[in-house]
């Protein structure tokens, strides 16, 4: 590009710049840095991890209880289910132990579904009495520990929810 100054007709050659400076690369990679920063912690894929394992869990406690009370209505009394409590308090269902034998619902749950609930993390614990039965089940996502105090219990740090709710 050539420009012409004042009355002398000095020209002046201007190169045209072609590329990127290191200040725009370095004020780009920061933007981007950000937006990736903002991104995920919006999704916060370990919340989301655990959000889904509470989701099975509590889907498994829904099956099970459903299981126990179409035993109740087609038996008309409670199925034997090794480790489970006479109390529907929640640290009581919880020391108990978690329910591993429940051969007595064969009838009313499928088989895989014992494979579901025996793994770490996924077991339930039951308590029945005369007042109804209560499943309990281990939450992890801060959105369920923050209902632990009016449907559940913590013991040893570890988060309980129970159904019924």
């Amino acid at each position: 590009m050539v420009l012409e100054l004042g009355k002398n007709q000095k020209k002046l050659n201007l190169k045209m710049q072609k590329g990127f400076t290191l200040i725009e690369l370095l004020i780009t990679l920061a933007v981007l840095a950000i937006i990736v920063v903002v991104l995920i912690t919006a999704i916060n894929p370990i919340e989301q991890l655990r959000r889904a394992k509470d989701a099975s869990n509590t889907q498994n406690a829904e099956n099970f209880l459903s299981a126990i009370g179409r035993y109740q209505a087609s038996k008309e009394k409670n199925p034997t289910i090794e480790y489970s409590t006479a109390s529907v308090n929640c640290e009581d269902i919880v020391a108990a132990g978690p329910v591993y034998d429940f051969t007595s619902l064969e009838d009313e749950i499928s088989e895989w579904f014992s494979q579901l609930i025996t793994k770490p993390g996924s077991e339930l614990y039951v308590g029945m009495n005369e007042g109804g039965v209560k499943v309990c089940y281990k939450v992890s996502a801060f959105a369920n520990v923050a209902k632990v105090p009016q449907k559940g219990c913590s013991v040893s740090s570890v988060n309980y929810l129970c159904l019924p709710e």
